[in-house]
């Protein structure tokens, strides 16, 4: 291992222990690990003698809990450092499942596995690195673990400071369910102002943990993002009009509308969003099925599909209204192309194709019409009776299933909503005092350079679907209830926060390769020196006042090992 800081060694150790505690979401390793994060840190010097610092915050309707540990100073200005403990599943891992959480023993075991000849390219890259000796294997160690580890050790190092140097207050916060549906980080938004209310808080900066996939040597890793991506994920259920497969033509076609959809869809560079310099990735279809249960030979009579779509500026009413346009042109394509094979082939149905015309409805145009004809009480009992599971998709499916039928609706018909939970997307630009904010990155960046001799990178979003979207800032009431109306099912549209903080969120976490997969893997050097004594710079030097230019460094001032200078 190269460039090992004096925070090496300490950042090293918390992030073994806490990847050798699994915590694959909603599992009972999950639910565990704020208990075991909590008795870890009640055993440190500062929450011994400070236990009401240290504390689990539960969350309604899970039974995993959200771990809170202060550090406080002499200023209300808090820092919070956040990140979530929740991983995927090991079970890709197979034979070697039992060690997906033991770095040391994994490493030996992966390079054994890739002893052969007939790798592939990324498998070759993964080789490569593990034989470096720079890079650690392990289920959630680099997502999101390591990042964990490093905030931990800043804020163990600023426990042990004099209390009289401690300019400001620091706020370690880690949550569950961020692979999931980040019920954990939502709960904190709604917290967090009773947080700082009741113990005098000011917060000034977040700092999330997370990781990023970088290539080569890198260079695209080392960066701190000045914001997020946004996600909505829009459901599309296409409804045609079965018939036997014998007399194609005697139906819709709900596969062919599906299809020229999913056609105008994928991939489009139109469709990707602009902001601050950089474009988003287009969307992309994640599910496409049909509503089949048994085999037949009676065409589908509807399907489902639903679309990745991440944001950097749009609205959620202009990404559903775009999505509207989008499924009423594939829909009339479809037709015309049914209509026209159907003469080609001498139908007597080709007429009465050509005369179709199908209808989009948005979610809440659906609940109306279903309102309108089986009432109220019916449209709520329908919904009550879709018990919200871990797929949003299934859910949102089934309501919205459900909700046709109540409606008496019949195809060819698309009805377009939001299956599941809205993650806004987020800059400090959009924030209070962010120009500033923007400034004083930038000086950060250049002094951390000039000091270590490690150039970073600015970028303006981080582009993993992350928890930063829920902290520092709330949907509008308009977009709020734009997105509640046109959820499909209601758990999926939590209430706004009453008094949610803004504040500035800035993502800076380690990097590595293949996070999700079985090569998981981190880069060491970076991960258990670089990234905590960027932390601590980023941590510890205040930042521009509100009424001013840049504060100067002050008493918060530090070297790289940690010690105030």
């Amino acid at each position: 291992m190269t460039d090992r800081f004096p925070w090496f060694a300490r950042t090293h150790d918390l992030a073994l222990t806490l990847t050798g505690w699994p915590s694959v979401t909603g599992t009972p390793g999950e639910r565990a690990f704020g208990p075991r994060l909590h008795d870890l840190l009640s055993r440190w010097p500062y929450f011994r003698a400070h236990p009401d610092q240290l504390w689990l915050g539960a969350i309604p309707g899970s039974d995993a809990q959200n771990v809170f540990a202060l550090v406080t100073g002499t200023h209300p200005d808090t820092v919070v450092l956040s990140g979530h403990y929740d991983t995927v599943s090991t079970a890709a891992y197979g034979d070697l499942q039992a060690l997906a959480t033991k770095p040391d023993p994994l490493l030996g075991a992966l390079l054994t596995q890739l002893d052969r000849a007939d790798l592939t390219a990324a498998e070759r890259q993964a080789r490569a690195d593990l034989q470096s000796g720079d890079f650690l294997p392990g289920r959630g160690l680099l997502d999101m673990k390591a990042g964990l580890a490093a905030g931990l050790a800043v804020l163990e190092r600023y426990a042990q400071q004099p209390p009289e140097t401690r300019r400001g207050h620091l706020l370690f916060i880690t949550t569950p369910d961020e692979e999931g549906l980040s019920c954990g980080a939502r709960r904190v938004a709604e917290q967090l102002p009773t947080v700082t209310g009741t113990r005098r808080l000011r917060v000034r900066l977040g700092l999330n943990l997370d990781a990023t996939s970088a290539a080569g040597d890198g260079q695209d890793g080392r960066a701190i993002y000045l914001g997020t991506v946004g996600k909505l994920l829009v459901g599309a259920l296409v409804v045609g009009r079965s018939t036997h497969a014998g007399y194609p033509y005697d139906g819709t076609s709900a596969a062919l509308i599906a299809a020229e959809l999913v056609r105008r869809v994928e991939g489009h560079p139109d469709l990707a969003d602009h902001a601050h310099g950089e474009t988003a990735p287009p969307p992309v279809c994640l599910a496409m099925q049909d509503d089949r249960t048994q085999y037949d030979v009676t065409t589908p009579a509807a399907l489902w599909c639903a679309f990745n779509v991440l944001t950097h500026r749009r609205r959620p009413e202009d990404v559903l209204g775009q999505f509207v346009t989008l499924a009423q042109e594939a829909a009339d394509a479809a037709l015309r192309t049914s209509a026209d094979r159907a003469q080609a082939a001498g139908s007597a149905s080709a007429t009465g194709l050509a005369q179709q015309r199908a209808r989009v409805l948005t979610a809440a145009d659906l609940r109306a019409l279903a309102v309108k004809h089986a009432g109220p009480a019916r449209v709520a009992a329908l919904e009550a009776a879709v018990v919200p599971g871990p797929d949003p998709l299934v859910v949102s499916r089934r309501v919205t299933q459900d909700l046709v039928h109540a409606a008496g609706l019949h195809g060819p018909l698309i009805v377009l909503g939001f299956a599941s939970v809205h993650y806004p997307h987020t800059h400090v630009e959009d924030t209070p005092g962010g120009e500033g904010v923007r400034a004083w990155v930038d000086a950060q960046r250049d002094r951390f350079a000039e000091e270590s001799g490690h150039h970073l990178a600015v970028r303006p979003y981080f582009a993993g679907i992350s928890d930063i979207s829920f902290l520092g800032q709330a949907p509008s009431p308009a977009t709020h209830a734009v997105v509640t109306r046109q959820t499909m099912h209601p758990a999926y549209c939590p209430p706004r926060p009453a008094h949610a903080l803004p504040f500035p969120v800035l993502n800076v976490g380690p990097w590595g390769r293949d996070y999700h997969q079985t090569l998981e893997r981190v880069h060491a050097p970076y991960a258990f020196g670089v990234l905590p004594a960027l932390l601590w710079q980023l941590a510890t030097t205040p930042l521009p006042s509100e009424d001013a230019g840049l504060e100067p460094a002050g008493p918060a001032s530090t070297d790289l090992d940690g010690r105030v200078s």
